[in-house]
Formats: structure tokens, sequence, C-alpha cells
């Protein structure tokens, strides 16, 4: 018995015997005694002069870029212009975003058609008061129809956003809403199928919904930051199908001296799904406490995230660490870190628009452990390497739903375990605003399912390079190019399969043509390959559109 206790004990105290080496590690070069045979005596004065932190602001409608530093799987491939992934993703003006630090009044208007009856429309209208409010209205539609039967598409929708910085308040508060309606037609037939009519075909999904949120702007007198989002979205099918979605965030963070702060975050959502007489409720709560370290060398993130759901209760670690290895380019970066998805029907319908009405949503959840390199070779030239290894539980999968008629839709399974090994590398090349060169090598293995025979969806190779080039001020030149290996699918007679991988280059063009007016052009798929990322649903092949841009100088106001 005692020889138990003994060893339940130090297993217990060894954690904390670790912790407590691992920070004299870091601060013995602090705590040297000085050299014997110091003649001079150093003076150091108590008062330390400092500048008050507070939370950066943003004014909209310039967005931050994305934070693409967490894994996630993807299903989608970028949009080819007319390919059946129907996420609107258009051909944008290239020029800057207009200063919205000075008031003033903008337009631009963008329209275009292409070879696949293909016609293009994009509005944005935005405004600023001075830093003080802001507002923009988008309205957008874009279609196209194939050479198969059925073989189409069209997307129309509107999106507002906007904010207001309170007078005389440390208080911001931004908001937006967005409707979308977006018609799907089941093209993927088998060969030798009886053609049905379009009724039985086509559906139309609706989307409406949106987000009001708050922040300081300033710390209190307490060093005390924080922020709240409330969302609201509702996503319908045109056969009774619906979904209600509630999520509210808050986190808090308080500063502590000049290099610490600690963290506690609220985070409950709830979605309701309904069809018929049939409800499914689906919620979760989640809660984030974390401390955070932050110098000119080591900076990391220590917390834990405990979760709630339907099923039960988890505890999810979050921890993170960048080590700057040397005194300028070479960044060490490790972590452990879990993550928690509520799915949604509207997010299992971004990834495969050919989904059967989900019966029952799960929650998803993540633990990483991770490595990464992070470095740059000159001013110009950056890479970053990762390796990472995920377990997931309650991934969601798409298998072909062989109780249909045509079995030409996917259903949704649930997989309770996957294990995947993830390596990522990227290289970047960039010189100011002029010259952005780009390569991304992503590689997946899937393993250590339980219930699925394969990772049925999931990519396991993907490649992505690129170019952005602009010349002058009235030029530009954006290339891609993306190359995968096909996913894992499962056949109608329950045989698996993997589907071809592919490449797809497309390349644009905008040049200005007189004070307010462009042109610009694009072409997808170049080498006109009919590839497929879901199992009987090829893309358009070779797709060509032009059009103008109507955008004059924005009016200032005094």
């Amino acid at each position: 018995m005692q020889q138990l206790l003994i060893k339940n004990l130090f297993v217990y105290y060894r954690y904390y015997i670790s912790a407590a080496i691992f920070i004299l590690f870091f601060t013995s070069k602090g705590l040297a005694q000085p050299a014997s045979g110091v003649k001079s005596v150093d003076i150091v004065s108590a008062y330390k002069p400092t500048v008050k932190k507070f939370p950066k602001f943003q004014f909209l409608p310039n967005l931050p870029n994305p934070d693409t530093s967490s894994i996630s799987l993807r299903y989608a491939i970028p949009s080819q212009g007319w390919q059946s992934a129907f996420i609107l993703k258009p051909v944008m003006p290239l020029s800057y975003q207009k200063d919205s630090s000075l008031a003033h009044t903008a337009i631009t208007v963008k329209a275009g058609f292409g070879n696949f009856k293909s016609p293009y429309l994009r509005a944005h209208f935005s405004g600023a008061s001075a830093k003080q409010a802001g507002y923009s209205f988008s309205a957008y539609h874009h279609a196209a129809k194939g050479k198969q039967i059925f073989q189409q598409f069209a997307q129309t929708g509107i999106l507002i956003n906007g904010f207001k910085q309170l007078t005389n308040k440390p208080f911001g508060v931004d908001g937006n809403f967005e409707f979308n309606r977006q018609a799907v037609y089941k093209y993927g037939f088998p060969i030798g199928t009886i053609i049905p009519t379009i009724d039985s075909i086509k559906d139309v999904f609706t989307k409406a919904g949106g987000r009001v949120g708050f922040n300081r702007t300033a710390l209190t007198d307490f060093g005390i930051s924080y922020q709240g989002d409330l969302f609201l979205n509702s996503f319908s099918d045109q056969h009774g199908g619906r979904e209600l979605a509630i999520r509210f965030s808050l986190p808090v963070q308080k500063f502590i001296e000049d290099n610490w702060s600690i963290g506690l975050a609220l985070d409950a959502q709830s979605v309701q799904l309904k069809r018929g007489s049939a409800v499914f409720q689906n919620s979760a709560v989640g809660l984030l406490l974390g401390l955070k370290h932050s110098n000119g060398q080591l900076n990391f993130n220590a917390g834990i995230n405990p979760v709630w759901d339907r099923i039960g209760g988890q505890l999810l670690p979050q921890i993170s660490v960048v080590y700057q290895l040397d005194s300028t380019r070479l960044l060490l970066t490790a972590g452990w870190e879990g993550k928690f998805v509520v799915n949604t029907y509207q997010q299992l319908f971004n990834a495969n628009n050919w989904l059967t009405f989900p019966l029952r949503l799960l929650n998803t959840k993540t633990q990483e452990a991770y490595l990464g390199l992070k470095g740059a070779l000159s001013p110009y030239l950056t890479f970053a390497v990762r390796g990472a290894s995920l377990i997931h539980q309650n991934m969601p999968l798409f298998v072909t739903d062989t109780s249909q008629l045509f079995k030409n839709t996917f259903k949704v399974v649930y997989e309770p375990r996957l294990v995947q090994l993830h390596i990522k590398g990227e290289i970047n090349y960039q010189v100011g605003q002029r010259i952005h060169l780009y390569s991304t090598l992503q590689l997946n293995q899937f393993r250590g399912l339980v219930e699925q025979k394969k990772a049925w969806g999931l990519l396991p190779l993907e490649w992505k390079s690129g170019s952005r080039v602009q010349f002058g001020s009235s030029f530009n030149w954006q290339t891609d190019l993306f190359m995968w290996r096909g996913a894992q699918f499962l056949q109608a007679d329950g045989k698996s399969d993997r589907l071809k991988g592919s490449v797809d280059l497309s390349t644009q063009l905008e040049f200005q043509v007189a004070k307010s007016w462009q042109l610009w052009t694009r072409v997808g798929n170049l080498f006109n390959q009919s590839y497929q990322r879901w199992a009987q649903y090829p893309v358009y092949g070779f797709n060509f559109m032009a059009g103008v841009v109507f955008s004059p100088d924005p009016k200032r106001k005094p």
C-alpha cells in the first residue's frame, strides 16, 4: 500500500518538477551571479516608462486577413468560375481598398458574361464618416449552364455591413446582415438513367441572418478589455427543412504588467433542426480560461477549454509556444490545442451541395499536437513548415445515399474516431504590392477509423501555387494553379473507390482603359479537365468570362 501511494505521489508531482526546471532554464541568465573583479556599479532607475496597451479597433469595411495558422479539413476545391461548388467566389477588382479613415462614399459595379451562358453582376456601395461610422452594401448575381443535362446553378444575394463608434465613449458597435438564395440541380445521373423532370432534381436553399457585436476600444482603469458577438442565422430548403442557429461569444482579457495577461471567454451555441414534425436540438457551451505571456523572444499561451453538449462534457487543452531561435528571422512553433465545432445543416451543405437532409447533428471535437518552423531567407522570401497529429471525434463524412432513387445524393455519417497526420509547407516571395508569388503543399494521411472503411471525401494531397503581379497602377495579372489527389468515395454498390486527381490552371487580367473604367477577363480550367470533386458530378471544363468594372473615385465629404 505504501509503495502504491509513493508511486502515485511521484506521478502527481513530476509535472510540477518539470515546470520548475523549465522556468529555471529560461530565467537562469537573469539569476547568474556577476563575474568577480567587477569595478563598476550600474544604477537602474525604478521608474519604467510604458505605453498603455489598448485593443485595436477595426474600421469596416477594411477587413483583416484571415488567420490560417490552425489546420482545418477542406472538402471544397476553390471556385473554378462555373464549377458546381455553388460557393460564390467572384473575381473582384484587384485595386486597393478605399481608405475608410476619411469621410467618403464610393461605388463599384462589376459585370460580365461567359461562355456557359453565365451572367455575372456585383454592385458595391460604401460610405464612411471620418472613423465615427461606416457602412457598405453589396448585391450579387451569378449563374451558369453547362453542357450536360441540368448541369446548372444560380445564386443571388445581398450583404450589408456597418459600424458605429459611440461619441465620447470607448465603445463601438458593428454588425452585418446577409441574404442568399441558391438553386442547386442534382445532375449526376448514372449512365442509362431515365432523365426525370426538372422539379424532381432542383432544390432551392435560402440563408438569412447576421451578426451584432460590440467591443471596448480602450482598456478600463483595471486593464480589462472585452467584446461580444451575437449571431443569428436561418437556413432552409424548399422541401420543408429548416434550421435556426444562435451563437453568443464573450471574450474578456485582463493585462498584468507589460508581458502578461489572463483571459476568460464564453461561447454558447444552439441549433434547432426541423422538418415536418421531426425536431432535433443541438446545443453546446464552452469556456476558455488561459494565461498569456509575450516578450521579444518567448510567447506562449496556456489554458483549458471545458465544453459541454448533449453527449457530455470534455476538457480540451489550449497550449501554444512561439520561440525566437535567433535575433531576427527564425521562429519555432509548437502546441497542443483542442477545437470544438458545432456542426450545422448550413455548414454541411457548404461542404457538399448535393447533401440530403441530415437526420441528426453531432459536434466534432479535435485535439491537435503540432511542431513547426517559420522564417525569412531574405526581406522578400519567407517560408513555413509544420507537422501535426490530429484526433477527431464525430468527424462528418459524406457517402452515397443508396436509399434515393437516382443515387446521386450524399448523406452524412459521423466517424467516432479519425486520426489525421498532416504536413504543410509554404513559401512566399513578395515585393511590396507589386509582386507576390506563393506555393503551398499539404499532405494528409487518415487512419485509425472505427466504423467507416475510409475517410470519405477528404483530400490526401493538395498543392496550390500562384502569382499576383501589378504593373503600374492600371494593369493587374493573377494566376492560380491547383493540383490534388482524388478522395476516397463509396460507390452505390457499397464498394470503395478513389476519384482521379487533377490539375486546374486559371488566370485573370484587369487593366484600366479610362479614368473610371476597367476591363477584366478570366479563363478557368485551361487544361479542360472534366474532373470530379464529388462522385458523378463533373465540373464545367474550360471556361471564359469577360466584362467591365465601373469604379469612379470616391466622393470626399467636407
